[in-house]
């Protein structure tokens, strides 16, 4: 655990490990959230999902994250996510550039946007653990995962498995360059999903 949080990603990928094309278009990666007739909310976001009976059970049995950190790319994919983050979680955008020009966007509730922007990730974990409380990280964009995974301060990855071969695009894992030993996995079946939940051994041991 990093400062009494534990730490995780959660991600679809392609059965050839990317999670989107090189022009950061997702393709069918995330077909399985309209593949079911449960319609299913997550906090912040505008429209709900359609999920399948299986999918909406796996998705309600997670923990949601007491904060967040985004890497720059996938914060810029998502446009800020609107200034509503994934749960509303309080975000941490690990980044060395300045927040955007038009940055703090006006929020659909009036709220101020939960971001915050630091440069390095001994910052961005000190300041997410701050703001999870004891809670959850939640961790987003493949850099920012093979950076905590390197550093060994991962606790769990959540794989949303899609049947699908990309061929090329930006992978998940990259050249990690060190072994990461994972426990065997938790597997619930889908509709065009499979879930593999692993724990990482590394982080119990360090």
């Amino acid at each position: 655990m990093y400062r009494n949080s534990r730490v995780s990603a959660q991600f679809s990928m392609s059965l050839d490990g990317f999670i989107a094309r090189e022009d950061d278009g997702v393709g069918p990666l995330f077909d399985w959230y309209e593949a079911g007739s449960v319609e299913t909310w997550m906090p912040g976001h505008p429209v709900p999902f359609h999920l399948s009976e299986a999918d909406a059970d796996y998705w309600k049995s997670l923990p949601r994250e007491g904060a967040f950190i985004s890497g720059r790319r996938i914060f810029n994919v998502a446009k800020g996510w609107g200034g509503h983050p994934p749960n509303e979680s309080p975000t941490v955008v690990l980044t060395h550039r300045e927040p955007p020009a038009d940055w703090p966007p006006v929020r659909r509730d009036g709220k101020p946007a939960p971001f915050e922007f630091v440069g390095d990730l001994d910052t961005a974990l000190e300041r997410a653990a701050h703001l999870a409380a004891g809670k959850e990280i939640g961790v987003a964009g493949a850099d920012v995962v093979q950076q905590c995974l390197r550093r060994g301060v991962m606790d769990e990855l959540r794989v949303d498995l899609v049947p699908v071969l990309l061929g090329s695009g930006i992978r998940w894992f990259g050249d990690l360059a060190t072994d990461v030993m994972l426990d065997d996995p938790v597997i619930v079946s889908g509709t065009r999903v499979t879930h593999l939940v692993y724990q990482v051994r590394s982080a119990a041991s360090r």
